[in-house]
């Protein structure tokens, strides 16, 4: 797991106002998302059907997560590749976003 949470939402004002109310800090904007830092979250919400909220899975190789996910009855949400968001929703309702971290599984951090 990582520290990235996502939300979709269709009022992307309101939702950075709600945000900023509780502390966070906007550090990127755009038309259609922001990325706003709490002391031990990221959240990154995009302008958008009502979605989430959506943890993140850092996973060592983005595909063959997916593949394996999706052999388990886990279904694609939304899928960008490697450069972009990939949801995917368990059985139970539950959304992640897939984010491929290479260094996440190096034997430094096993140790």
């Amino acid at each position: 797991m990582s520290d990235r949470v996502y939300l979709q939402t269709e009022d992307l004002e309101e939702a950075k106002a709600y945000f900023q109310g509780t502390g966070m800090t906007v550090v990127e904007e755009t038309a259609d998302s922001v990325e706003l830092v709490g002391e031990d979250v990221r959240l990154f919400i995009d302008r958008g059907p009502k979605l989430g909220p959506i943890m993140e899975l850092l996973v060592p190789e983005l595909e063959m997560a997916r593949d394996d996910l999706v052999s388990q009855d886990w279904t694609v949400v939304r899928w960008e590749g490697k450069a972009g968001r990939c949801y995917l929703s368990n059985s139970m309702g539950l959304l992640f976003n897939l984010s491929e971290d290479l260094s996440a599984f190096s034997d430094d951090e096993m140790d």
